[in-house]
């Protein structure tokens, strides 16, 4: 449940931190950790992988949250109305009833605000954010929340580890550094968020542990960049079907209640209700949203070969298949 950079913007425009430059991942070394796929890809081939965004796996979150807000502040007026027209005309209050309304409505009128910036985070906005990593281009393509795509060379990107200190969560993220290599001029994050034991958050280890899923992710991406599509192929069970379609609803319910699979049972169980909320407001984001589209520039660099024993995307449910663009 983080939204960094989709809610508040990563900085920008900053010189490299030290934790940064202790925690950096480069391309060209293997990390000692399995890779993971962590249910971010949407298809996989010889020419590109394409993976969902970070905030996808929580997406219906902000918009039960802020419906919620705007439903009871409406019906908090709707109230406020009613009374003022239901009660006895003799009543004698303090406040006379258009004050009142005033009142209430100057208070509510910032929280409704604030709620409708929010929500437009991610309903009526994109279906998803998805990243291309094209390893015949060597490039990667990010679809920004504002439509337009930043496209900057694999090599040139600087990988490190980001911390979410409010949740103690982790990430890797992808900085574009200005020409003089110590200022950060724009951020992006992998698709997987979690948390890491003070072993895996040390730099000066050589070795992770099995459950630094954080690196595992990062590793998934880079040996496919640098080793190939059956470097990790084998792993890959399951497909997001949203590159030409909105995910039904019951895909998109699979996906939230993945995120506490792992969970104990006494977690699960407060987190079910949750969760299913989650996932009724997730189906009402997706629907108002658009579905994205990567501009021609990047479609042209991005041809499959024909036959490719690779390609692979998800069926409607999300089962791994050929891609539709291979098959004879």
């Amino acid at each position: 449940m983080e939204f960094s950079g989709l809610i508040t913007k990563y900085r920008a425009h900053r010189a490299l931190t030290d934790q940064e430059r202790a925690h950096q991942l480069k391309q060209q070394v293997r990390a000692n950790v399995e890779p993971h796929y962590q249910l971010s890809v949407i298809k996989m081939n010889s020419t590109y992988l394409e993976s969902v965004d970070k905030w996808f796996a929580w997406k219906g979150m902000i918009t039960a949250i802020t419906l919620v807000i705007i439903g009871m502040c409406a019906a908090l007026f709707f109230a406020m109305v009613h009374l003022a027209l239901t009660r006895p005309p003799d009543f004698h209050g303090e406040t006379d009833d258009a004050t009142l309304l005033t009142i209430v409505g100057v208070i509510m009128l910032p929280l409704l605000a604030a709620a409708g910036w929010l929500l437009l985070k991610e309903s009526f906005a994109y279906t998803h954010y998805p990243m291309r990593f094209n390893r015949k281009t060597r490039m990667v393509h990010v679809f920004r929340p504002d439509g337009t795509v930043l496209t900057v060379p694999w090599d040139k990107l600087f990988f490190t580890l980001g911390h979410m200190a409010q949740w103690d969560e982790w990430e890797v993220r992808g900085h574009v550094l200005a020409p003089d290599q110590e200022t950060v001029q724009e951020s992006f994050a992998l698709s997987y968020v979690g948390s890491l034991n003070a072993n895996d958050i040390n730099p000066a280890r050589a070795y992770s542990s099995v459950e630094d899923y954080v690196r595992g992710h990062w590793e998934f991406i880079r040996r496919y960049m640098e080793d190939g599509p059956q470097a990790v192929a084998g792993q890959v069970q399951f497909c997001m079907p949203i590159a030409e379609r909105r995910e039904s609803f019951r895909v998109g319910a699979e996906r939230v209640f993945a995120n506490i699979a792992s969970a104990n049972v006494v977690l699960y169980c407060l987190l079910f209700p949750v969760c299913l909320v989650v996932s009724l407001f997730r189906f009402v984001a997706m629907r108002t949203s658009k579905i994205p589209q990567w501009p021609q520039e990047v479609e042209v660099g991005s041809v499959l070969e024909p036959g490719d024993p690779h390609a692979i995307e998800g069926d409607p449910a999300g089962e791994r298949m050929a891609s539709a663009r291979t098959r004879r």
